[in-house]
């Protein structure tokens, strides 16, 4: 496995990514957004290293993203470091050796990202790239609700409430809602009204469009238990049902 840390993929200064490659020609891509309420949350931390190192032994490159958070951001501007990671991962790692399939993906505030910027286009558009293009979504214990923190810190709302507007991922999904696919992850022990909001999200866009390829998978745990405790066979069971998920697609 080669490692790559600190690629700056934006002029501003948090926005970098660590990049784990495969010792293999013509790999996929998994793009990853942390967690931590857009307020925390470290790219390099030991778990998501863990994570790598077990997408890495399946073939995959692992891309880590660092993004603008609270207080030194606000919205949208972490969305737009987001879709700038995904356009600078998916415009050079092609020439390491990626065979150019990129999935999106992300845990919590991370989560959310990926499934904002899949749903509301302009982000990624402002690339070049139609969310359409990238290969699949796979998002782990999104709020599909305005986020929390957006909430307290931009409308000096109770962080409780739950909004369907300009900051949620439900408020994008319409007629014209499309994507590759997409495979969701929520839990027992999620955050409050989490598992609601996931269950809500998936009816609605298969309302609008019934051959919507999105899979939703309703886990024992806590919240993102999947990326967080690795299983008996020693993997992570959100890498692992990741892998089970596009090999059912011949992927």
């Amino acid at each position: 496995m080669k490692v790559i840390k600190d690629v700056k993929y934006s002029d501003f200064e948090s926005c970098l990514y660590d990049l784990y490659i495969p010792e293999k020609e013509s790999f996929s891509t998994v793009v990853f957004f942390h967690g931590g309420g857009l307020s925390s949350g470290d790219k390099g931390t030991e778990r998501f290293q863990n994570l790598a190192k077990n997408f890495v032994e399946h073939g995959f490159a692992f891309v880590s993203v660092e993004y603008r958070k609270y207080p030194n951001a606000k919205f949208p501007e972490f969305l737009e470091d987001a879709a700038a990671a995904v356009a600078h991962v998916k415009n050079s790692v092609c020439n390491m050796g990626g065979n150019g399939k990129i999935y999106v993906s992300g845990a919590s505030a991370g989560a959310w990202l990926a499934v904002m910027i899949c749903l509301d286009k302009h982000y990624l558009a402002k690339h070049g790239i139609d969310s359409e293009e990238i290969n699949g979504w796979i998002i782990d214990s999104a709020q599909m609700t305005a986020h929390f923190n957006v909430l307290k810190r931009e409308l000096n709302e109770d962080e409780r409430c739950q909004r369907i507007n300009e900051f949620a991922p439900l408020y994008f999904v319409n007629e014209k809602t499309a994507f590759s696919k997409m495979l969701l992850f929520s839990y027992t022990k999620d955050m409050p009204t989490r598992p609601e909001s996931n269950t809500l999200f998936c009816k609605t866009v298969k309302n609008f469009n019934p051959s919507a390829d999105i899979t939703y998978q309703f886990r024992e745990g806590a919240h993102c238990y999947a990326s967080v405790k690795k299983d008996e066979d020693g993997e992570f069971p959100f890498v692992k049902e990741t892998i089970k998920w596009l090999n059912e697609r011949g992927e």
